[in-house]
């Protein structure tokens, strides 16, 4: 039997201008299937409604996929291996049954999501927080799309939003996806393409999705936005999460992104779903705050039996991830120290320029005693993984790798000043953040 679970959060930047969470998500598992949905409403003041469309969204699409899973025959995706498509363009004519299928799908999703909008703006009149808050021309357009006849209004740009789905029956699992945010799925010994890698991005990306452009279901051509994967072979994910841009705009990298889920699977591991759940809800209004400022929204379905069996390799991955970081500050020591050498040799023996020498050796040594203090932050969460390893899976690691050597000898190459400078300054990067426009790009 799956589980699931889905946090979301308005987000800092949103409470300072008192505008409402944007972001939608929902999940569930019954005995016909496993949904997990996160929407992010548009950010920009054209999408003053965005909130209620990314909820209308998150219905829809439950309702759609709901029918698609009963009406469709599971022989649709049968032995299908993973299969990926990206944006498909204006032709469907050489895509396979399943393909041609998911659009109907697609389709439907749009439709109906349309009809819920123009319903719900014409039985909502503009509030008085829109009033004064909305720039008139965005006003203006609302209004004269309440006098047009429905099948040519537009009223899809204040409402727009992004959408991110995963579906999991018992023949077959099913991901789309259609603006930014990030899905991320975790699988073992290998992932969907074939690497020795417990995470895996499923899927395909659009590159239009760029800084604060994105494509959306408010987009004309929303249909041929869809990207998707699916796969009906027998192989399913372990876990799989969903989250908007709020997440990976505070994570950056992908691997960043991925120890972050780690942290919520090793809590369900180790306390249970709630406890995850209630870290998450305590969490992801601090991640935003320190991160993006923007709403945030998680999603997630696995597998809890599989889960305890491969958490182990998903902590082996982050021991591996936070080593590769040690690794770099090692490197960044070493060329510091020789560096601060040819300062001092500089200093020396060229009395031309020995002041400017003397201020580059500062910046060099206050430079040294960050990477020193990020270096031992980095040791000690090396520790700590290996510990929740053990306690995780009951199997110890050896040969730990050992920084003290480093750490010790930048520190002694340190002058009390420099180290009392660079104290004042935060060497922490994302990755502590983890749990205890044109018509087809939008603001996102």
């Amino acid at each position: 039997m799956l589980n699931n679970l889905h946090v979301f959060c308005q987000g800092e930047s949103h409470k300072d201008s008192d505008k409402p969470c944007q972001d939608y998500c929902f999940s569930m598992v019954d005995d016909q299937m496993a949904l997990a949905i996160v929407c992010d409403g548009h950010g920009g003041d054209r999408y003053f409604r965005s909130n209620p469309g990314s909820q209308f969204a998150t219905e829809v699409i439950t309702q759609v996929v709901s029918d698609f899973v009963r009406t469709t025959d599971p022989k649709l995706f049968k032995d299908a291996p993973y299969t990926e498509m990206g944006v498909t363009g204006s032709s469907d004519k050489k895509l396979k049954l399943a393909d041609l299928r998911l659009r109907q799908m697609f389709s439907s999703i749009i439709t109906l999501w349309n009809e819920r909008i123009d319903r719900h703006a014409h039985e909502n009149p503009l509030t008085e927080w829109e009033l004064q808050n909305v720039p008139q021309k965005y006003l203006d357009e609302f209004r004269s799309n309440l006098d047009k006849p429905s099948q040519i209004s537009a009223f899809n740009k204040q409402y727009g939003c992004t959408l991110m789905a995963y579906v999991q029956t018992k023949h077959y699992w099913l991901a789309f996806h259609l603006g930014d945010g990030k899905c991320v799925s975790f699988h073992t010994p290998v992932n969907l393409h074939g690497n020795a890698q417990v995470w895996n991005e499923p899927i395909p990306w659009d590159d239009r999705c760029f800084l604060n452009k994105t494509t959306s279901i408010c987009d004309s051509d929303a249909i041929n936005e869809f990207r998707y994967c699916y796969q009906g072979d027998g192989n399913f994910p372990t876990a799989i999460f969903l989250g908007s841009d709020g997440i990976d705009d505070t994570y950056g990298d992908m691997e960043n992104i991925a120890n972050f889920y780690v942290e919520i699977m090793k809590i369900i591991v180790k306390d249970g779903l709630n406890a995850a759940i209630q870290q998450l809800t305590d969490d992801l209004p601090i991640i935003s705050r320190i991160g993006s400022k923007d709403d945030c929204a998680v999603a997630a379905i696995y597998n809890p039996e599989r889960l305890k069996s491969d958490i182990g390799s998903f902590v082996t991955f982050q021991l591996e991830y936070m080593d590769a970081q040690a690794r770099t500050q090692e490197e960044r020591i070493r060329h510091l120290q020789e560096k601060r050498q040819s300062l001092q040799r500089s200093i020396a023996t060229d009395s031309a320029n020995i002041k400017k020498s003397e201020i580059e050796l500062g910046y060099a040594e206050k430079d040294l005693a960050r990477a020193a203090d990020r270096l031992e932050i980095l040791s000690g969460k090396i520790d700590v993984i290996a510990k929740e390893h053990t306690a995780l899976t009951g199997k110890s690691l050896e040969s730990l790798p050992d920084y003290s050597e480093t750490i010790e000898s930048a520190r002694g190459a340190i002058s009390p000043v420099a180290a009392e400078e660079a104290d004042n300054v935060d060497c922490t990067t994302s990755n502590d953040v983890t749990p205890s426009s044109d018509d087809s790009q939008q603001d996102s």
